[in-house]
């Protein structure tokens, strides 16, 4: 059995899939039908979070990220407050909880302005650089497949626009973005943890859980088969995190892994229920919280380290992700 059938054969971790994809045709019925959003066509709408990664859970909610074709500064001010207007309503019509940090995040993204500015100081200072690093490892399009395929293509053509069928080509530009991402999200968990009005509770355990596997299962598979094939890539992003991990393992070819990967995904499903009793009232305490997933999460990146770090990897690769 290979290690992505070991993934497909997992109950609860299915059952989050298969939920999830009946949520997403949900959402996707709702925009398609939406007589307010058919003059829309210059952009896309795709779902991140737990939607994306294909795990939601009874408490997930409706992380949306908009990308049009056009420049920022060709967009229309009230022809923007409409979309996100009608956003608002199909949001609350599905039931799903308002969008986080008072939609702080629920803006319309250019993706020319996007890939003109990947690498510069505009990529962090307009949200640029999450956006297109979501789009890559946790996205699910809603709205206007075509054009959140296309999208996809050229962000990563974009990292490997260098390759050109030299056999030498190293993905290292898109390594350093993941890497350069994961440790993003570790510093915006510092920012929050002596935060008593944010729930840093919950960023921590996604932190060693969802967020580590977004970026290290997409890693993985990227060092143990270094391709010059965009193609090899766009077919990747199109699986869940967990099955990045699973073609990366099986790539490896490593049956010795079997045993361990299962409890991984045991482990994994563990933190999923957790998080979702995380809502329920009383919550849960720190201490038990901590009781409950400490072993859980020191098994976890352990397994994750003695994968990226197999002795079947270039120690090319193993190294760049150190130094």
């Amino acid at each position: 059995m290979t290690f992505v059938e070991i993934f497909k054969n997992h109950k609860e971790l299915q059952k989050r899939q298969a939920l999830s994809t009946e949520q997403i045709k949900k959402v996707t019925t709702e925009f398609d039908t939406s007589p307010d959003l058919k003059q829309y066509n210059a952009i896309t709408v795709y779902c991140g979070g737990s939607l994306g990664r294909g795990e939601v859970g009874k408490n997930s909610d409706l992380d949306l990220f908009i990308l049009s074709n056009k420049r920022k500064s060709d967009e229309y001010r009230l022809d923007t407050l409409r979309l996100l207007s009608e956003i608002i309503r199909i949001n609350s019509k599905l039931g799903f909880p308002e969008f986080s940090n008072d939609g702080q995040y629920l803006q319309v993204y250019s993706f020319p302005d996007m890939l003109t500015a990947l690498g510069s100081p505009r990529d962090d200072n307009e949200n640029l650089f999450t956006v297109r690093m979501l789009l890559i490892l946790e996205s699910k399009s809603v709205f206007n497949d075509t054009l959140y395929s296309q999208y996809i293509k050229d962000t990563l053509g974009h990292y490997f626009r260098g390759s050109r069928g030299r056999a030498s080509f190293r993905p290292l530009f898109l390594l350093n973005d993941l890497l350069r991402y994961w440790r993003t999200v570790c510093l915006n968990y510092e920012l929050i943890r002596d935060d008593p009005k944010k729930p840093w509770r919950k960023k921590n355990i996604n932190l060693k859980f969802s967020r580590m596997l977004t970026v290290f299962g997409t890693v993985l598979p990227i060092i143990a088969k270094p391709t010059t094939e965009i193609e090899f890539l766009i077919d990747l992003v199109k699986c869940p995190p967990m099955e990045r991990l699973a073609r990366g393992l099986d790539i490896l070819g490593d049956s010795t892994l079997e045993a361990e990967f299962r409890l991984f995904l045991s482990h994994y499903e563990k933190f999923l229920a957790t998080k979702e009793n995380m809502h329920k009232t009383p919550p849960i305490s720190d201490a038990e919280l901590d009781r409950i997933m400490r072993e859980p999460a020191t098994a976890f990146s352990g397994f994750l380290l003695k994968c990226l770090t197999h002795d079947n990897i270039n120690q090319d690769f193993v190294k760049y992700l150190i130094l």
